[in-house]
């Protein structure tokens, strides 16, 4: 079971409690003081239960790159004039209004910056919290908010979003379990990749990479108990990788360098690293069964240098 760092965030700077380092820089500072100015409409209306900062803001690694995001759970679906007053009540103007069936998106620019809400029904967390935790459902979008939540920093809300983490917090062993199963298989690895390397056929080839790299940090994801920060491709890679206490050493460089080298030994260097990844399986989870996956590094594409015998 890996060992959950909670990281005491408050005003000005976020401290690992461990090292006893702030992790805020001025990228993230002045951003979480915009970010604060833009989430005090949302925790002003009655209707918000919980207002968060998110994102790299509220992990405290934002570059000048990042925007800022905004988590808010609604008791009851916001009307669109509510949610342009709260764009509007900040100082910000609506450059987009957008919704699915379980989320309110407001894009804004305030003075140039852009920045966005995610807005959602509390009954709808809810709903997250039962898929994963106790359906152990994959459920990445799912996991992805309960990954959001355990690293926001809480404007408005503070009973109802410890409730939650409490409950988020008990990362099931079903969906480990899932997550491996998922993944390990690395389906297509297996059966086109020396062919490739042999053609020179370096875009499908990578696209494979791409895949079975996923696939890698979903596993492991899974295997660390760690809910998916992202829906699809990892954004932010080595943080990420960090905060994983099981993995194979100098995973992220390594996962970087398989673009970088001959293709065939990129390859090579895949293979190795999903050795290891199911050695960590064997040695932290012995009740789950590899074999089928250990099966797979020995499969291989056939060759025909000759004409079948009649």
């Amino acid at each position: 079971m890996r060992k959950i760092v909670e990281l005491n965030k408050f005003w000005g700077s976020i401290v690992n409690p461990l090292s006893g380092k702030t992790v805020m820089h001025d990228a993230t500072r002045w951003r979480m003081a915009l970010a604060k100015r833009i989430a005090a409409p949302y925790a002003r209306h009655p209707n918000a239960r919980v207002v968060m900062v998110a994102g790299s803001v509220s992990r405290g690694c934002a570059d000048r790159y990042s925007d800022i995001e905004i988590d808010v759970y609604y008791d009851r679906p916001p009307t669109e004039t509510e949610r342009i007053a709260a764009v509007e009540g900040c100082g910000a103007t609506v450059t987009l209004l957008d919704e699915d069936a379980d989320e309110w998106e407001e894009q804004m620019n305030i003075g140039g910056f852009y920045a966005h809400s995610s807005t959602f029904l509390v009954q709808t967390m809810e709903r997250y919290l039962t898929e994963v935790v106790e359906a152990c459902q994959i459920s990445p979008l799912a996991q992805v908010r309960l990954s959001s939540l355990q690293h926001a920093v809480t404007i408005k809300g503070a009973t109802q979003v410890q409730q939650w983490r409490e409950k988020a917090n008990l990362y099931p062993l079903g969906l480990t379990i899932a997550m491996l199963e998922a993944n390990l298989p690395f389906e297509g690895f297996w059966y086109a990749e020396k062919m490739l390397v042999a053609r020179d056929d370096l875009l499908p080839l990578y696209d494979i990479f791409v895949k079975v790299e996923r696939q890698i940090l979903w596993a492991l994801l899974g295997l660390n108990r760690i809910y998916l920060p992202t829906p699809d491709n990892i954004k932010w890679m080595d943080e990420v990788i960090d905060g994983m206490e099981l993995k194979p050493k100098h995973l992220s460089a390594r996962l970087k360098q398989a673009f970088h080298i001959e293709p065939k030994l990129g390859v090579r260097e895949l293979k190795v690293i999903i050795a290891e990844t199911l050695d960590l399986v064997e040695t932290h989870l012995p009740e789950f069964d590899t074999t089928p996956y250990r099966n797979n590094l020995s499969k291989s594409r056939p060759v025909w240098d000759k004409p079948p015998t009649e």
